[in-house]
């Protein structure tokens, strides 16, 4: 499983310094508020790796985000389906599933595994943290448009459940999981837009 894992994500991700730095804003954000996240027990289950899931996405090419060095021989990482009508309309099933996974770690203990996508301009996902075998689940949208003093996005967590096949990683390590969650954003017009994952996925623990 540990070659098939090393077979989907080819070589390494080259990452260019905007989308590092985007990735870095995101990750940083959710680490500074997590003492105020609803954090839940997350299911290890070794197993997981055997899914037919996973064998379903050997059979489809990655899909990288746009500064992303492209790898036409690297297979899918994510089969979630992330739903959500707010900053992109993603309510059918061809762009809800238009996304892949990495996973990093920040600050040491906490991993950070995003499952999103970039167009060059930002990116949107959500992203799930993991430590000591407890999780949050978290929506994200990034722009280039910065807008100064524009309060942050309040999430309220619906339900959030999370399966990863090992309960700790190390850089260079395959990653399998499944998540499901549904989470409500109160914008700063206190608009309520829903999130929602569900499916899953696959990586390689990387060093950003």
């Amino acid at each position: 499983m540990e070659t098939a894992c090393s077979n989907l994500t080819g070589n390494r991700q080259i990452i260019s310094f905007s989308w590092l730095l985007f990735i870095i804003v995101c990750a940083s954000s959710c680490k500074s508020n997590s003492q105020h996240k609803q954090w839940d027990n997350a299911s290890i289950d070794p197993t997981i790796t055997q899914r037919a899931s996973f064998k379903l996405l050997n059979q489809e090419s990655e899909v990288f985000s746009v500064l992303e060095k492209q790898d036409s021989l690297a297979k899918r990482t994510s089969g979630v389906f992330y739903f959500t009508k707010g900053h992109v309309n993603l309510s059918d099933s061809n762009s809800a599933k238009l996304n892949n996974c990495r996973a990093y770690f920040f600050h040491g203990d906490t991993l950070s595994i995003n499952i999103g996508i970039g167009n060059g301009f930002g990116g949107w996902g959500f992203i799930i943290n993991y430590r000591d075998k407890k999780f949050f689940a978290e929506p994200y949208y990034s722009t280039d448009v910065i807008i100064v003093g524009e309060p942050e996005p309040v999430y309220e967590i619906v339900y959030q459940k999370l399966t990863l096949d090992k309960p700790s990683y190390k850089v260079g390590d395959s990653l399998f999981g499944k998540i499901d969650f549904k989470a409500i954003e109160i914008d700063q017009d206190k608009t309520k837009i829903e999130h929602s994952g569900k499916g899953y996925f696959r990586t390689k623990v990387t060093l950003l």
